[in-house]
Parts: structure tokens; C-alpha cells; sequence
């Protein structure tokens, strides 16, 4: 078995059975850069944007790839007219209350958690599964050629409890793993797991 690591300016992986898997490490996003994806988003970026971290699987042969964006991921975050109160904590009535009585309109609703369903962005055709995950597989001790974890955005939400998007990837001689995982904690008001796995 023939295995290259890839390693330079933030970026580690390796090509191994004609596939190749890259996690890309940058530091969080410039003033500028939040700025133009806020434009382009309709509304405020996370706190913590890792905007050009990512985690890439690509099949060399074929050119098919599999890759996880923080940017594509908040492109799902909900916009609609209702979204804004999807989710409120205690305080958040009284506060809507005060700019109703005083005739100020909620412009440019979103989901403030930052919610996501977003699986992953690709040129691949995928069909449901009902076979699921082999986890008797997964308990198999194998070495792991590559591991590596990393954030996509976060948000502490106003201190009002926790927004995370990240991944978590494992290659074994056999295959590998990937752990897509949204995170949301709202102080007093609720926990949400959305995970995507490969």
C-alpha cells in the first residue's frame, strides 16, 4: 500500500488507494472577509469563521470530491420571515415587544443559531441508504494513517449558549470516516445535534 502525506501552508493529509483526503488549518476570517460574506449572506456571520478551513475528499481517477465549507454550510441557515423567532430565550419577547411598540421593523430575519442541515458539498450523486453505518466495522482496530478535527464557524450566541459546526476525519487502511457534526446549546431553552456521517 502506497501512501503520500500532503503537507503545506495549513493544509495535512495524504493520497492513499487512489483517494485523496485534505483538512485545510487557517486562522479565523479578516474584518474584510466577514464583511463581504455578511453582504453576501444577508446577515452577521458567525463570531468565529474559519472561512477557509475545510476538509476534502476527492477520488483522483474520476475527479469526484466530497468537501465540507464553513461558507456553504451558513448558504442553509434559515432567512424566512419566521426564522429570527424559530429559537428565543427568555428576554427575547420583551425585546421584540419594545421595537413592535415602538414601530421598528426586524429587518433581515435569520436563524441567529445558525442551524444547518448542511451534508457536505459535491459533485457526487448520492442515493439513500437503509443499510446504515457498520459500527462492528468501526470497532475494528485498524491503523489510522490520518486523523485530524477541526472548527468551521462558532458563535457564543450573545452568551446565550453555543453554536459549532466541525468535522472529524479518520482514514484507515480500509477506508475512512468522517464525523460532520452542528452543535447548538441555548442556555435554558435547548440542545440540537444535526450529524452527518461517512
Amino acid at each position: 500500500m502506497e501512501i503520500e502525506q500532503i503537507e503545506a501552508d495549513g493544509v495535512t493529509g495524504l493520497r492513499v488507494h487512489g483517494w485523496e483526503v485534505t483538512s485545510c488549518h487557517r486562522p479565523i476570517l479578516s474584518n474584510t472577509s466577514i464583511e463581504e460574506h455578511t453582504a453576501e449572506l444577508g446577515f452577521n456571520v458567525p463570531e468565529m469563521i474559519f472561512g477557509d478551513n475545510y476538509l476534502r475528499i476527492r477520488h483522483i481517477a474520476s475527479g469526484k470530491e466530497l468537501s465540507f465549507r464553513a461558507l456553504d454550510a451558513l448558504r442553509m441557515v434559515d432567512t424566512g420571515p419566521l426564522s429570527a423567532k424559530a429559537v428565543q430565550v427568555s428576554i427575547a419577547r420583551d425585546w421584540f415587544e419594545s421595537r413592535r411598540m415602538r414601530g421598528i421593523p426586524v429587518v433581515n430575519p435569520f436563524d441567529w443559531t445558525f442551524s444547518t442541515r448542511y451534508r457536505g458539498t459535491s459533485n457526487l450523486d448520492f442515493t439513500t441508504s437503509t443499510s446504515g453505518i457498520d459500527y462492528e466495522r468501526l470497532k475494528v482496530r485498524e491503523d489510522i494513517l490520518f486523523y485530524d478535527e477541526n472548527i468551521l464557524f462558532e458563535d457564543d450566541l450573545g452568551d446565550n449558549g453555543t453554536s459549532q459546526l466541525a468535522y472529524k476525519v479518520r482514514v484507515m487502511p480500509s477506508g475512512f470516516f468522517v464525523l460532520l457534526r452542528f452543535f447548538l446549546r441555548v442556555d435554558g431553552v435547548l440542545f440540537r445535534i444535526y450529524d452527518t456521517r461517512l
